[in-house]
């Protein structure tokens, strides 16, 4: 069983990673109309607008994607998995996770050993080093890294939840859940 205090850490470094993806969509809305109110209305524009929001654009895709990570929310296909007995269906989970994983340490080593390269290359009109834009494959490697380990450690666990329940729950799946509830006057806890 985890702490208190630990699941105070994780959820305070979500919603910091949260707070990032709310910094990067909103600074490339205010940089994006302000350069097409400024093109349109006045006849200039901001100089660093395009760039600056593609590498926000790139730093919210991949915190984007840990956060939904956490929150089971990527597409799968469980078809398979469901059709298995317990034990495969475990080990099924199991090689999906250590895939993740494997893929994980490759994002971050490769981000690693292009390190040197990135930090003498200069984004072309902010002039900083492009290893700043690509230094979120860390934050979102390690991340993932984490939360699909304690995937697989928990999946052996006793009391561990049936992979072969649902990992996916669709919004139609999930709509027509509810209205059968509600049919029958049960409610969404």
């Amino acid at each position: 069983m985890r702490s208190r205090a630990l699941d105070r850490i994780v959820d305070a470094y979500f919603k910091l990673l949260e707070f990032i993806l709310f910094l990067c969509m909103t600074g490339m809305v205010v940089t994006v109309f302000g350069n097409v109110v400024l093109r349109y209305g006045f006849n200039s524009g901001i100089l660093v607008s395009e760039e600056l929001s593609r590498f926000l654009f790139v730093w919210m895709t991949f915190i984007g994607a840990v956060v939904v990570l956490r929150e089971r929310g990527h597409l799968g296909m469980d078809t398979v998995v469901n059709m298995l007995p317990l034990a495969g269906a475990k080990g099924a989970k199991a090689v999906s996770d250590l895939l993740i994983i494997a893929c994980c340490i490759y994002i971050v080593s490769g981000t690693w050993q292009q390190h040197d390269v990135n930090m003498d290359n200069l984004s072309p009109v902010l002039m900083i080093p492009m290893e700043y834009v690509y230094s979120v494959a860390y934050i979102s490697g390690f991340s993932m890294m984490a939360i699909t380990t304690v995937s697989l450690i928990s999946t052996f666990l006793p009391g561990a939840r049936d992979p072969r329940q649902s990992m996916f729950v669709d919004a139609e799946e999930k709509a027509a859940l509810n209205s059968v509830g509600t049919v029958r006057g049960e409610s969404d806890p």
